[in-house]
């Protein structure tokens, strides 16, 4: 049952998995994972799913992150979790660069790149 709640809809919990092709590919895929990290003195992961592409564009849908192995002091691993997925007002665009037949989307703050599969960095701790 899919239930919503203020800007945020929530879906069944599914497992997350990452397929071996789609990790190994260096284009934008649909549903495929995307994360980000930012911060300066702390490393602040986000995970997203490709929601919609044209080809000069990738539409990013914020999902959840589960942090296991917090050492009480902000540090641990980031996964993605996809009980929680952002309503559709919370998709934004954001415009593909292509180097070397690698494509990525950044901005001033944050570097979205293909999600590797693996379990991500993640401090909170200023």
């Amino acid at each position: 049952m899919i239930h919503s709640a203020g800007n945020c809809t929530v879906f069944p919990s599914m497992t997350v998995t990452a397929d071996r092709l789609t990790l190994q590919t260096n284009k934008f895929e649909l549903g495929q994972i995307i994360c980000s990290s930012f911060g300066y003195d702390m490393t602040i992961v986000e995970y997203y799913v490709v929601a919609r592409m044209t080809k000069a564009s990738v539409w990013l849908r914020p999902i959840d992150r589960i942090v296991t192995g917090d050492d009480g002091k902000g540090e641990g691993r980031a996964m993605p979790g996809t009980s929680w997925q952002a309503s559709d007002d919370k998709v934004f665009r954001k415009r593909i660069q292509r180097y070397d037949g690698i494509e990525t989307v950044s901005d001033d703050i944050k570097y979205y790149r293909i999600w590797d599969g693996k379990p991500q960095y993640h401090n909170t701790w200023d």
